[in-house]
C-alpha cells in the first residue's frame, strides 16, 4: 500500500477512535443528566399531585368525621337521617349510606336505594373497618355493581357519646382521582397510575389492570416500590419507573407510580450520538481528503518529481533541472542534497575526461 494511502487512512482511524470516544462521553454526559432532570421532573410532578389527592381524600374524610361529631352529640334516628340528608354530604358524595348495630338494616340519604332484603350493614367490610378507627378512613377500591365504576367510601362509627353504635360513610367516585393522575403524561414520554402499598392497581389508564396485582403490568423482573428510577420491560419494551406515596393519607397506604418509555426520555441522548457518530466519519472523511491532497501537492509529487531526476542522474543525465531548491523544508533539502550530488558527479566526469 502506498504512503499516499497509508496515512490518510492512518489518520482517518485516529480521528474515528477520538470522536467515538468523545461521542460515548457524550452520550453518557448527557444520559446521565436526563436520568437527574427526570427523576427531578416525576418527584416535583407527584409531590404536587399527592398533595392534591391527599387533600380532596382528606377534605371529604373531614366531612364524615364531623358528621360523626354531630351525631355522637345527639344521638338518635332522626339526627341520623337528618345529618345524611344535608345537603353538603348530598353534594360531596354519590351516595351517604350506613345501619345501627341492633338490625343492620340500610339507613341512606337516597330514598330510592335499595340494597336488598338480605342487606346486613353489619355484614359488609367496612363496617368492622369503621368500627376498628376512631375516625373517618377510606375503604379499598371496588367496582359499583350497577355502574361498574371504581368506587371507596368514606366512613365513620355512629356513636351515642363515646359508645360504638353503628356505622355510616359516602361513597367517592375515583374517576375525580383518576382525571387528576391521567394529567401527568410527562411530554407523552409515559403515565401515571395510582396503587396500594400491596402492588395492587387502584386505577389505571388501561382500566383492564385496575384491581390487578402491578405483576400483571411489567414483563419479568418486577418494580420495587420506591421513588428510585427503574429500568424494567413491559412487552419488548424497556421503561423507566418510579414510586411516591401519597404522605398524610388518613388511614390509607396509597402510591403514585410512574411509568415512562426509556427510547422517548432518552431521545436527546440518542440523537446527540446519532449525530456524533456522522460527524465522526464526516469529518475523518474530510480529513482524509485534505489531507490526501495536502500530501500529493506538498509532498508526495515533489518526491515523485526528485525521483525521477534521481533516477536520471543515476543513468547519466546530469544536465536536467532539478525542482525544488527554493523550499526551506524537507523536500528543499532533498532537492539540494540530489543537485549537489548531481554537481559533484559532472565535476568529477569532466575531470576523468581532461585525463
Amino acid at each position: 500500500m502506498k504512503i499516499s494511502h497509508k496515512v490518510p487512512l492512518a489518520t482517518s482511524a485516529v480521528i474515528m477512535i477520538a470522536f467515538s470516544l468523545f461521542a460515548w462521553t457524550q452520550y453518557h454526559t448527557v444520559q446521565n443528566a436526563l436520568y437527574e432532570r427526570t427523576e427531578n421532573r416525576i418527584n416535583e410532578a407527584t409531590v404536587a399531585l399527592s398533595h392534591q389527592i391527599t387533600n380532596w381524600l382528606n377534605g371529604k374524610l373531614a366531612i364524615i368525621n364531623m358528621m360523626s361529631e354531630t351525631i355522637a352529640d345527639d344521638f338518635s334516628q332522626t339526627t341520623i337521617q337528618n345529618t345524611m340528608n344535608r345537603p353538603l354530604l348530598q353534594k360531596e358524595f354519590i351516595l351517604v349510606f350506613g345501619g345501627l348495630n341492633t338490625d343492620g338494616k340500610p339507613i341512606s340519604n337516597d330514598q330510592d336505594w335499595n340494597p336488598g332484603e338480605n342487606w346486613d350493614a353489619r355484614e359488609r367490610p367496612w363496617y368492622d373497618r369503621a368500627r376498628n378507627h376512631n375516625r373517618a378512613i377510606l375503604t379499598d377500591p371496588y367496582a359499583d355493581s350497577a355502574t361498574n365504576d371504581i368506587l371507596i367510601s368514606a366512613v365513620a362509627g355512629i356513636y351515642d357519646g363515646r359508645q360504638f353504635k353503628g356505622a355510616f360513610g359516602g361513597d367517592l367516585s375515583l374517576k375525580t382521582v383518576s382525571e387528576a393522575v391521567n394529567t401527568l403524561h410527562f411530554n407523552d414520554t409515559g403515565y401515571a397510575f395510582l396503587l396500594n402499598s400491596k402492588g395492587d392497581i387502584i386505577s389505571h389508564p388501561n382500566s383492564s389492570l385496575n384491581g390487578k396485582s402491578i405483576n400483571a403490568l411489567f414483563t419479568g423482573k418486577q418494580p420495587r416500590l420506591s421513588s428510585e428510577l427503574q429500568e424494567l420491560e413491559i412487552g419488548d419494551n424497556t421503561v423507566m419507573t418510579s414510586y411516591r406515596r401519597l404522605r398524610g393519607l388518613s388511614g390509607s397506604n396509597w402510591m403514585i407510580g410512574v411509568v415512562l418509555e426509556k427510547e422517548k426520555v432518552m431521545a436527546e441522548a440518542y440523537t446527540l450520538s446519532q449525530n456524533a457518530i456522522m460527524g465522526a466519519i464526516a469529518s475523518a472523511i474530510i480529513a482524509s481528503l485534505v489531507l490526501y491532497i495536502m500530501m500529493g501537492q506538498l509532498v508526495l509529487n515533489p518526491i515523485a518529481k526528485l525521483t525521477v531526476i534521481a533516477d536520471g542522474i543515476s543513468r547519466g543525465k546530469l544536465d536536467g533541472d532539478i525542482d525544488g531548491t527554493e523550499r526551506e523544508d524537507e523536500i528543499g533539502a532533498l532537492a539540494k542534497a540530489i543537485k549537489r550530488m548531481n554537481t559533484s558527479l559532472h565535476i568529477t566526469i569532466e575531470r576523468l575526461r581532461e585525463r
